[in-house]
């Protein structure tokens, strides 16, 4: 998991029930394994950074109020080339 350090990826979102949302793209510069997100659910996490949401005066603001980074599942995301293809879909 820690090789996705420095990789770009793009982030699936979803709303509680599952529909999409959309997409983002950004940078991985942290993980972190088995992390309790709800009672007995723990998840393998990425901390993305560099956020872009494809809206340039639209900037991604996480739930803490910080903007263009956030933590992400890592069932959520795949790694992307610098010009945007696919490399790696969980």
């Amino acid at each position: 998991m820690y090789d996705l350090i420095g990789k770009s990826v793009r982030v699936h979102l979803y709303t509680r029930e599952g529909a999409v949302l959309g997409s983002l793209t950004g940078r991985v510069a942290d993980v972190a394994r088995a992390v309790e997100v709800a009672p007995d659910m723990k998840k393998d996490l990425v901390y993305v950074v560099g956020i872009e949401t494809g809206a340039p005066d639209v900037p991604y603001c996480n739930s803490a109020g910080g903007e263009n980074e956030g933590w992400f599942a890592l069932q959520d995301i795949e790694v992307v080339s610098e010009d945007g293809r696919r490399l790696f879909t969980n």
